[in-house]
């Protein structure tokens, strides 16, 4: 198992798909059953930028409350691909005291 946690700022638009029949046939049935899936790309705080991605809850999680630029704290793993399936995800809200 793999364990990514990272702290970075969304650079790209959230790309929110449904993803229902995507296996049309029986050999695939209970190992895929996400319904959707939401994407972006964050810029880490080393200027790297990976591509995020999440199911189901976290994809309605990312879609309903994170925009571009928004600074964001994230758990996942990292894929065959070098893009990160978030598990967990919460955006950061920072506030200036004067």
């Amino acid at each position: 198992m793999n364990l990514v946690i990272g702290y970075g700022k969304i650079v790209s638009e959230i790309d929110f798909k449904f993803i229902y029949n995507r296996y049309k046939d029986d050999s695939f049935k209970g190992k895929y059953n996400h319904t959707s899936i939401a994407k972006c790309k964050i810029e880490l705080l080393n200027s790297s930028i990976v591509e995020i991605y999440g199911y189901d809850e976290v994809a309605d999680y990312m879609y309903k409350n994170l925009k571009f630029g928004k600074l964001i704290l994230i758990e996942g793993r990292l894929n065959e691909k070098i893009k990160i399936e978030v598990k967990r995800i919460r955006h950061i809200n920072l506030y200036c005291l004067h």
